[in-house]
């Protein structure tokens, strides 16, 4: 009676466990990256699409799937990442705008356009990065990699806490 109990215990859980996705690995990868040459600022960011689609509204996971985005379809996805992942210069927001996407694997690769920046030794550079910490709050890990020559050659950070903050003076 005990090992049934127990059985039907395990099998619940496990259903209760992966309702929330598929895989439960639930991570962000984002890149930031200065072009010294040009003064450009780029940004992109890997994100699994069947924890993000849902994040952004209900109905985007298919579109994101297939490649078949709309215009509207972007706006959310750039309306989610101002509220979510912020990129401050001396206090001013960079605006992400979407350039272009891939998915390949349930993996959506967005990178956004570059914008012209000049950034000079003492600028404050902040990062505040809370994608999908709203759906799996601390079993949500974001990853930041940061490649801003001459001041950051390769640097990188974690946001495991939402609300997290990353604030470096270059």
């Amino acid at each position: 009676m005990k090992y049934k109990v127990l059985c039907v215990l395990f099998v619940w859980l496990s259903l209760v466990s992966f309702s929330k996705a598929n895989h439960p690995l639930k991570l962000t990868a984002s890149e930031i990256r200065y072009n010294d040459k040009n003064n450009h600022i780029s940004m992109e960011c890997k994100v699994f699409v069947d924890d993000f689609g849902p994040a952004v509204n209900s109905t985007i996971m298919k579109k994101i799937l297939d490649s078949n985005l709309s215009e509207n379809d972007k706006l959310a996805i750039e309306n989610y990442f101002a509220i979510n992942f912020r990129i401050y210069i001396n206090d001013k927001l960079i605006q992400l705008k979407i350039d272009d996407y891939t998915v390949k694997s349930n993996v959506l690769n967005i990178e956004f356009a570059k914008q012209s920046i000049i950034l000079k030794k003492g600028d404050k550079l902040v990062i505040e990065n809370n994608l999908l910490f709203e759906e799996f709050g601390p079993v949500q890990s974001n990853w930041v990699t940061l490649r801003l020559p001459p001041f950051v050659s390769n640097s990188s950070f974690e946001s495991k806490l939402e609300r997290y903050s990353y604030t470096k003076i270059l």
